[in-house]
Protein backbone atom coordinates (compact mmCIF):
# COMPACT_ATOMS: atom_id res chain seq x y z
CA UNK A 1 0.00 0.00 0.00
CA UNK A 2 2.51 2.58 -1.24
CA UNK A 3 2.02 5.32 -3.82
CA UNK A 4 4.83 5.87 -6.32
CA UNK A 5 7.78 7.93 -5.09
CA UNK A 6 7.21 10.48 -7.87
CA UNK A 7 4.28 11.76 -5.81
CA UNK A 8 6.29 12.18 -2.60
CA UNK A 9 6.01 15.99 -2.78
CA UNK A 10 2.21 15.63 -2.66
CA UNK A 11 2.20 12.86 -0.09
CA UNK A 12 4.29 14.89 2.36
CA UNK A 13 1.47 17.47 2.45
CA UNK A 14 -1.08 14.89 3.61
CA UNK A 15 -1.41 13.14 6.97
CA UNK A 16 -1.03 9.34 6.98
CA UNK A 17 -4.73 8.85 7.70
CA UNK A 18 -5.75 10.66 4.50
CA UNK A 19 -3.13 8.80 2.47
CA UNK A 20 -4.51 5.49 3.72
CA UNK A 21 -8.11 6.57 3.11
CA UNK A 22 -7.21 7.70 -0.42
CA UNK A 23 -5.52 4.37 -1.19
CA UNK A 24 -8.58 2.44 0.00
CA UNK A 25 -10.92 4.67 -1.97
CA UNK A 26 -8.98 4.20 -5.23
CA UNK A 27 -8.71 0.44 -4.90
CA UNK A 28 -12.20 -0.32 -3.63
CA UNK A 29 -14.40 2.20 -5.44
CA UNK A 30 -17.44 0.68 -7.14
CA UNK A 31 -16.73 2.20 -10.55
CA UNK A 32 -13.38 1.37 -12.18
CA UNK A 33 -11.36 0.46 -9.05
CA UNK A 34 -7.56 0.36 -9.42
CA UNK A 35 -5.48 -2.66 -8.62
CA UNK A 36 -2.67 -2.25 -6.07
CA UNK A 37 -0.10 -2.34 -8.86
CA UNK A 38 -1.95 0.38 -10.76
CA UNK A 39 -2.29 2.49 -7.62
CA UNK A 40 1.47 2.13 -6.98
CA UNK A 41 2.44 3.17 -10.51
CA UNK A 42 2.76 6.54 -12.21
CA UNK A 43 -0.72 7.32 -13.36
CA UNK A 44 -2.42 10.63 -14.30
CA UNK A 45 -5.45 9.52 -12.33
CA UNK A 46 -3.33 9.07 -9.18
CA UNK A 47 -1.68 12.46 -9.62
CA UNK A 48 -4.99 14.27 -10.15
CA UNK A 49 -6.50 12.52 -7.14
CA UNK A 50 -3.60 13.41 -4.82
CA UNK A 51 -3.59 17.06 -5.97
CA UNK A 52 -7.31 17.24 -5.25
CA UNK A 53 -6.81 15.76 -1.78
CA UNK A 54 -3.97 18.21 -1.02
CA UNK A 55 -6.06 21.20 -2.11
CA UNK A 56 -9.01 20.07 -0.03
CA UNK A 57 -6.81 19.38 3.00
CA UNK A 58 -5.14 22.80 2.78
CA UNK A 59 -8.50 24.53 2.54
CA UNK A 60 -9.81 22.68 5.57
CA UNK A 61 -6.66 23.54 7.55
CA UNK A 62 -7.23 27.29 7.17
CA UNK A 63 -9.15 28.72 10.15
CA UNK A 64 -12.66 29.85 9.30
CA UNK A 65 -12.42 33.34 10.74
CA UNK A 66 -15.34 35.58 9.96
CA UNK A 67 -14.97 38.79 11.97
CA UNK A 68 -18.19 40.60 12.69
CA UNK A 69 -19.42 43.81 14.24
CA UNK A 70 -22.36 43.78 16.61
CA UNK A 71 -24.53 46.87 16.32
CA UNK A 72 -27.52 47.49 18.54
CA UNK A 73 -30.37 49.56 17.10
CA UNK A 74 -33.69 50.54 18.57
CA UNK A 75 -35.35 47.37 17.33
CA UNK A 76 -32.58 44.80 16.78
CA UNK A 77 -29.10 43.66 17.61
CA UNK A 78 -27.44 43.33 14.19
CA UNK A 79 -24.31 41.29 13.48
CA UNK A 80 -22.45 42.49 10.37
CA UNK A 81 -19.67 40.48 8.68
CA UNK A 82 -16.43 42.44 8.22
CA UNK A 83 -13.98 41.58 5.46
CA UNK A 84 -11.17 43.76 6.87
CA UNK A 85 -11.56 44.23 10.63
CA UNK A 86 -8.28 46.15 10.88
CA UNK A 87 -9.57 49.06 8.84
CA UNK A 88 -9.35 52.17 10.99
CA UNK A 89 -12.68 53.46 12.28
CA UNK A 90 -14.73 50.78 10.50
CA UNK A 91 -16.83 49.81 13.50
CA UNK A 92 -17.58 53.40 14.47
CA UNK A 93 -18.41 54.34 10.88
CA UNK A 94 -20.70 51.34 10.47
CA UNK A 95 -22.51 52.05 13.72
CA UNK A 96 -22.98 55.68 12.73
CA UNK A 97 -24.46 54.83 9.33
CA UNK A 98 -26.83 52.25 10.79
CA UNK A 99 -27.92 54.62 13.54
CA UNK A 100 -28.71 57.35 10.99
CA UNK A 101 -30.67 55.09 8.67
CA UNK A 102 -32.29 52.65 11.11
CA UNK A 103 -35.51 54.63 11.37
CA UNK A 104 -36.02 54.56 7.60
CA UNK A 105 -34.38 51.29 6.59
CA UNK A 106 -36.54 48.22 6.18
CA UNK A 107 -33.47 46.09 6.90
CA UNK A 108 -33.15 47.22 10.50
CA UNK A 109 -36.75 47.96 11.37
CA UNK A 110 -39.33 45.21 11.34
CA UNK A 111 -42.08 47.61 12.46
CA UNK A 112 -42.90 48.45 8.86
CA UNK A 113 -45.71 50.96 8.52
CA UNK A 114 -48.81 49.41 6.88
CA UNK A 115 -49.80 50.57 3.43
CA UNK A 116 -53.06 52.05 4.78
CA UNK A 117 -53.98 53.26 8.23
CA UNK A 118 -56.80 51.64 10.20
CA UNK A 119 -59.06 54.61 9.47
CA UNK A 120 -58.39 54.33 5.74
CA UNK A 121 -59.07 50.60 5.79
CA UNK A 122 -62.34 51.09 7.67
CA UNK A 123 -63.35 53.85 5.27
CA UNK A 124 -62.63 51.64 2.26
CA UNK A 125 -64.60 48.77 3.80
CA UNK A 126 -67.56 51.06 4.51
CA UNK A 127 -67.43 52.45 0.98
CA UNK A 128 -67.37 48.97 -0.52
CA UNK A 129 -70.20 47.83 1.78
CA UNK A 130 -72.34 50.86 0.89
CA UNK A 131 -71.77 50.30 -2.82
CA UNK A 132 -72.70 46.65 -2.47
CA UNK A 133 -75.84 47.59 -0.53
CA UNK A 134 -76.90 50.11 -3.17
CA UNK A 135 -76.32 47.59 -5.94
CA UNK A 136 -78.38 45.02 -4.04
CA UNK A 137 -81.25 47.48 -3.57
CA UNK A 138 -81.15 48.48 -7.23
CA UNK A 139 -81.09 44.87 -8.37
CA UNK A 140 -83.96 43.96 -6.03
CA UNK A 141 -86.06 46.91 -7.24
CA UNK A 142 -85.49 45.95 -10.86
CA UNK A 143 -86.42 42.34 -10.12
CA UNK A 144 -89.60 43.35 -8.28
CA UNK A 145 -90.48 45.78 -11.07
CA UNK A 146 -90.12 43.01 -13.64
CA UNK A 147 -92.25 40.66 -11.54
CA UNK A 148 -94.93 43.35 -11.09
CA UNK A 149 -95.02 44.02 -14.82
CA UNK A 150 -95.47 40.32 -15.52
CA UNK A 151 -98.22 40.05 -12.90
CA UNK A 152 -99.96 43.17 -14.28
CA UNK A 153 -99.92 41.64 -17.74
CA UNK A 154 -101.33 38.41 -16.36
CA UNK A 155 -104.04 40.27 -14.40
CA UNK A 156 -105.04 42.35 -17.43
CA UNK A 157 -105.27 39.22 -19.53
CA UNK A 158 -107.42 37.58 -16.86
CA UNK A 159 -109.74 40.63 -16.85
CA UNK A 160 -110.00 40.53 -20.62
CA UNK A 161 -110.72 36.81 -20.57
CA UNK A 162 -113.36 37.23 -17.85
CA UNK A 163 -115.04 40.10 -19.73
CA UNK A 164 -115.10 38.05 -22.92
CA UNK A 165 -116.53 35.06 -21.09
CA UNK A 166 -119.14 37.21 -19.34
CA UNK A 167 -120.12 38.80 -22.65
CA UNK A 168 -120.39 35.42 -24.35
CA UNK A 169 -122.39 34.02 -21.43
CA UNK A 170 -124.76 37.01 -21.51
CA UNK A 171 -125.32 36.67 -25.24
CA UNK A 172 -125.92 32.93 -24.94
CA UNK A 173 -128.36 33.45 -22.05
CA UNK A 174 -130.17 36.27 -23.85
CA UNK A 175 -130.62 34.17 -26.98
CA UNK A 176 -131.93 31.31 -24.87
CA UNK A 177 -134.46 33.58 -23.14
CA UNK A 178 -135.62 34.91 -26.50
CA UNK A 179 -135.99 31.45 -28.01
CA UNK A 180 -137.99 29.98 -25.15
CA UNK A 181 -140.12 33.15 -24.70
CA UNK A 182 -138.83 33.91 -21.22
CA UNK A 183 -137.70 37.38 -22.28
CA UNK A 184 -141.21 38.29 -23.51
CA UNK A 185 -142.81 37.20 -20.28
CA UNK A 186 -140.31 39.34 -18.39
CA UNK A 187 -141.05 42.35 -20.60
CA UNK A 188 -144.82 42.01 -20.17
CA UNK A 189 -144.38 41.76 -16.42
CA UNK A 190 -142.33 44.96 -16.48
CA UNK A 191 -144.91 46.73 -18.66
CA UNK A 192 -147.66 45.85 -16.24
CA UNK A 193 -145.55 46.92 -13.31
CA UNK A 194 -144.41 50.19 -14.88
CA UNK A 195 -147.73 50.91 -16.59
CA UNK A 196 -146.19 51.59 -19.99
CA UNK A 197 -145.27 49.73 -23.13
CA UNK A 198 -141.71 48.93 -24.11
CA UNK A 199 -140.46 48.99 -27.73
CA UNK A 200 -141.50 46.12 -29.95
CA UNK A 201 -139.13 43.21 -29.44
CA UNK A 202 -140.65 40.90 -31.97
CA UNK A 203 -137.54 41.42 -34.08
CA UNK A 204 -135.65 39.30 -31.56
CA UNK A 205 -137.81 36.27 -32.23
CA UNK A 206 -135.59 35.18 -35.09
CA UNK A 207 -132.58 34.84 -32.79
Amino acid sequence: MVFHENYSNLLTQLPPSLIKAGWIRLTTQKKNPLSESEASSINPIIEAFLKHEVDRYQRNKKPQYNPTIEVKTKFHCIVIPVSNPEKSGLEEETKSRISDSSSNSLLYNTNIAPLYSEEEVNARIKEATDNLHQEFIKSTEETLKTIKQQKDIECNQIKIDMNNRAKNLFEITLKKYIRDGTIFNLIRALEEKDGRLYPDISRFKGL
